[in-house]
């Protein structure tokens, strides 16, 4: 059963598969790596909440599911530290620090001496988020990842945070810049499959015991994604939030004229597309978002 619904689940994320497509020994590594890793908290799940057969296939199909996304999530990393190291190596604006000097391994903007940096994240990722005209391009189902972004805007966000760092950063240190700019790399794209039917687990009065515990793993992941997308807007996007269709009551809020007023909803939608990104759970991490906002702007 394993087996069968790790094939079945592999094949809705693209990003998962190698170069060459699936082959019989791609499969048997996915297994072995799924049983080493989850095997044990998996069966104790099993034996907890499992009441027949069927409950048995729809708890393991969902521990499989989100424990794919968490690989594929991995694997988005390793890819774009990829892409970053290809835009470093071929734009003029980037040179390596010489191994003579301290801090192999690390990038700097061409023509300076910067020590390696070493300081807070914080004012990075705004930098990241202060370039303008970011462009991103739409996915297509010949691409298997969502595209961070242009090659153009990916080398204008490295310009800008080595600027702010004032120093040599190694590109494992831009990866974590740019996925808290760029959120949405991490969301693995799914593919629904024709024999999908079955697989998607819903809640009702009558739900069962495993199909509870399996709606109340959803809200509690929904719950922690919400709070860290909260965790990253500034003290003003959280008032904003429950108004981002009323831009009269941005105006007011803000005190700014009507046209600011638009202007702030339309970046504080598209850091929050960005930040919640496109995934299975986008609808109830919204909703998480807008309800933490708007209890925060009540208690005011």
């Amino acid at each position: 059963m394993i087996n069968k619904l790790i094939r079945e689940e592999a094949r809705r994320l693209p990003v998962l598969a190698p170069p060459a497509g699936w082959q019989e020994a791609d499969w048997e590594d996915l297994l072995n790596e799924f049983l080493a890793d989850r095997l044990k908290p998996v069966t104790a799940n099993l034996l907890a909440q499992a009441s027949d057969d069927d409950s048995v296939g729809r708890l393991l199909r969902t521990s499989i599911r989100y424990w794919l996304i968490d690989q594929s999530r991995e694997t988005a990393v390793v890819s774009l530290g990829r892409s970053l190291k290809n835009v470093l190596t071929d734009s003029d604006a980037f040179e390596t620090v010489p191994s003579g000097e301290e801090g192999v391994g690390r990038w700097r903007l061409s023509g300076t001496t910067a020590q390696p940096w070493s300081g807070p994240f914080d004012r990075l990722i705004q930098a990241a988020y202060a370039v303008p005209n970011v462009k991103i391009p739409k996915w297509t189902s010949e691409t298997r990842r969502a595209p961070v972004a242009d090659r153009a805007s990916i080398q204008a966000v490295i310009q800008a945070v080595l600027s702010t760092a004032a120093g040599s950063m190694e590109v494992a240190q831009l990866v974590e810049v740019f996925t808290a700019r760029f959120p949405v790399v991490l969301d693995p794209v799914v593919v629904p499959l024709p024999d999908d039917e079955g697989s998607q687990i819903t809640a009702d009065a009558h739900a069962s015991a495993e199909e509870i515990a399996v709606a109340r793993e959803d809200e509690d992941r929904a719950a922690t994604a919400g709070a860290g997308i909260v965790a990253m807007l500034s003290p003003q996007e959280r008032r904003m939030v429950p108004y981002l269709d009323r831009p009269g009551e941005i105006q007011t809020l803000l005190g700014c004229g009507r046209s600011q007023a638009y202007h702030h909803a339309a970046c504080l939608k598209e850091k929050l597309r960005q930040l919640v990104g496109d995934g299975d759970e986008v609808r109830s991490v919204r909703l998480e978002v807008i309800r933490l906002c708007s209890e925060a702007v009540e208690t005011r």
